[in-house]
């Protein structure tokens, strides 16, 4: 699924620009900018071609980009028929997450140490980066391992930085099976089902 950002298109809007043309594939396409007041001064948007609403993010049907709704296009379809809080959810949420901060050639499993900082890309906004798709991959291992179901809002807590564990002095930590939110796995259930396997 091909999407855009209004953050893309920051430097037009910056500028006083209310549209701008851009080419898709064989489609050329005029995509119009809107704005609101906040607090803090404007915000701005993109406004759909389609229903003329005003979008953070557009997705392309295939001749233009609209509104998920006009393009009929369901940005949930891939964690729907899956368990929420389990291995698949988290992967999803992962993959979401770098692709958001920037993160290139994603891949799971993740290993904090084998993705360079990008220039320009401050230390803290990286380290922040890293430690929560590590905190999230451990999650998801924990998920695998020990068949622990989340809960949603923890996983969202690790998203947002604001989970106690991404505060661990040494980043190594993340890897290992911690109990992010308080939550933690019932080992001896584990190996209560490995044994059972063996006799």
């Amino acid at each position: 699924m091909n999407t855009i950002r209004i953050k893309q298109f920051e430097k037009a809007y910056r500028q006083g620009k209310s549209k701008v043309t851009t080419t898709f594939g064989e489609h050329t396409q005029v995509i119009c900018f809107g704005s609101v007041k906040a607090g803090f001064g404007e915000r701005h948007y993109f406004i759909c071609s389609d229903c003329s609403k005003y979008r953070d993010i557009l997705a392309y049907n295939g001749e233009k980009f609209t509104c998920f709704k006009c393009a009929r296009i369901n940005p949930y379809a891939g964690i729907q028929t899956t368990t929420r809080g389990g291995d698949v959810f988290i992967s999803y949420k992962m993959a979401r997450y770098a692709k958001r901060h920037g993160v290139k050639d994603f891949r799971i499993p993740f290993k904090y140490h084998e993705y360079e900082r990008p220039p320009r890309y401050k230390y803290e906004k990286w380290d922040k980066t890293m430690r929560v798709l590590q905190a999230l991959e451990s999650m998801r291992n924990q998920s695998i391992f020990f068949e622990k179901i989340w809960n949603v809002k923890t996983i969202r807590s690790v998203e947002r930085g604001e989970d106690e564990a991404l505060q661990l002095g040494v980043f190594y930590h993340l890897t290992y099976f911690h109990p992010f939110g308080g939550e933690s796995v019932d080992t001896d259930t584990l190996w209560d089902r490995i044994r059972a396997d063996f006799n």
